[in-house]
């Protein structure tokens, strides 16, 4: 993307582990069932950053180089109104900034439905928009995995990346889905944002809508 730029030191950030994660950064919700348990997973608890220099750390996320949550529209060629993406966009979605990685983590206290996910009976539904600009290929990767109470990894669903192919060289995002039974054993759902910048000085790998919703099935 051409834009002009605040010159910034870029480095190249890992996403942080399972089990780095302390108790302070495991978010619960008020139910575990039929709502959306992916905190700010539309950015709207944020003030949008008007341009490609600013930058909005998104709350509710653990995050590392630049994820920022950005207006629609903001200027420097971001998706707007009419670009390809929800329909119930709201004003922000997720950008990587201005450096090579950028990631956004939060994870998702699941020991309240502990009897029912080693019984074997909760399934996830894991859904996010995806995308990025024009031509270039930068992108975002959205996984959510499953932990045990030790942080060991139980299983994990993968979305994206979504390449300029699959946006047809057009800006904006697109929908992708995955759904499966939650592990038994899980007691934490990882779910987190890795922004990649392949081409140009911004990281223009998007997101918005994130979402991860459980369901009580009966054998």
């Amino acid at each position: 993307m051409i834009r002009l730029r605040i010159a910034v030191l870029s480095a190249s950030l890992a996403a942080a582990s399972i089990a780095a994660f302390s108790s302070s950064n495991v978010l619960a919700a008020p139910s575990l069932y039929a709502v959306n348990l992916v905190v700010n997973g539309d950015a709207e608890s944020d003030t949008g950053a008007p341009n490609s220099t600013t930058i909005v750390p998104p709350k509710g996320w653990v995050t590392t180089g630049q994820v920022t949550a950005v207006k629609y529209g903001a200027s420097g060629g971001y998706p707007d109104a009419t670009s390809p993406g929800p329909k119930e966009r709201g004003r922000n979605f997720f950008s990587g900034g201005n450096v090579e990685k950028s990631t956004a983590t939060q994870s998702i206290d699941l020991a309240a439905a502990a009897a029912d996910v080693d019984a074997g009976t909760v399934t996830y539904a894991f859904s996010a928009w995806l995308g990025g600009y024009s031509t270039q290929d930068d992108n975002t990767v959205a996984t959510v995995t499953f932990a045990d109470a030790n942080g060991t990894s139980l299983g994990a669903a993968k979305l994206g990346p979504v390449m300029p192919a699959d946006r047809k060289a057009i800006t904006g995002l697109l929908s992708r889905k995955q759904s499966g039974a939650v592990p038994k054993g899980a007691r934490s759902a990882v779910v987190t944002l890795v922004m990649t910048r392949l081409e140009g000085t911004a990281n223009d790998g998007y997101a918005d809508n994130v979402s991860l919703v459980l369901a009580k099935t009966t054998k």
